[in-house]
């Protein structure tokens, strides 16, 4: 699948309805992890300087963004977990859908953020899960930004994300056993670090990561 076909295979979806998401992404994930598809879009991100300068490293982990169309808010991503790595409670600044392509992760589902926090002042109450699956290589979800979840990924976990138009301009991240809610904005958008870890990537690792997923196969 080309960079012009998943644009295209985007182009009526409704972001707001979930079914449709899940559906086109369904077809499109599959087809751009195939190794060499991968390949090609990962060599593009590194020649692209813009694309290129948003690879980080946050919270124990890596994302890197394969493609971003401003005119539409599409965006594809590649996730890697490099060790064991626990995500906080959180939700995100635009819904998603996510097929893990290798590991796993054990993924838990609280709620909305409006519906179980309320206000953004207030503390992060101890809210347990409502759904607790185990996400393995080769399942796909889909979730709403406004959907509350955390996630334990263990190490060599990979994921390909496709990210539609941002909905919020900050997301919130809870620290459930203190009871601190943190508020967050995009990458491109902060002026500090936010995040314990987080960093840009430059081009010694990006060439040192595709190394690594060419020996995993996932990249040819």
């Amino acid at each position: 699948m080309s960079i012009d076909e998943l644009t295209a295979a985007f182009r009526d979806v409704d972001w707001q309805e979930l079914e449709q998401v899940h559906d086109a992404s369904a077809k499109a994930l599959p087809a751009l992890s195939n190794p060499v598809t991968l390949g090609a879009l990962w060599d593009r991100m590194e020649k692209d300087e813009n694309l290129a300068r948003s690879a980080e490293s946050f919270n124990a982990f890596q994302k890197y963004v394969l493609h971003d169309d401003a005119s539409t808010g599409l965006r594809l991503r590649l996730h890697i977990f490099n060790e064991h790595t626990f995500e906080e409670a959180h939700n995100h600044r635009a819904s998603f859908s996510s097929l893990i392509l290798r590991g796993s992760y054990r993924h838990a589902l609280y709620g909305n953020v409006e519906d179980v926090w309320g206000g953004e002042d207030e503390p992060a109450t101890a809210v347990k899960p409502r759904f607790i699956q185990e996400q393995t290589a080769g399942t796909s979800y889909t979730i709403h930004h406004a959907f509350v979840h955390s996630t334990y990924a263990i190490p060599g976990t990979v994921s390909l994300v496709i990210q539609g138009p941002r909905d919020r301009a900050s997301f919130r991240i809870y620290d459930l056993a203190q009871g601190i809610t943190r508020t967050r904005v995009g990458g491109n958008q902060a002026q500090v670090v936010q995040e314990p870890g987080e960093r840009k990537l430059g081009p010694a690792e990006l060439q040192s990561a595709r190394e690594e997923l060419a020996r995993l196969g996932l990249l040819a």
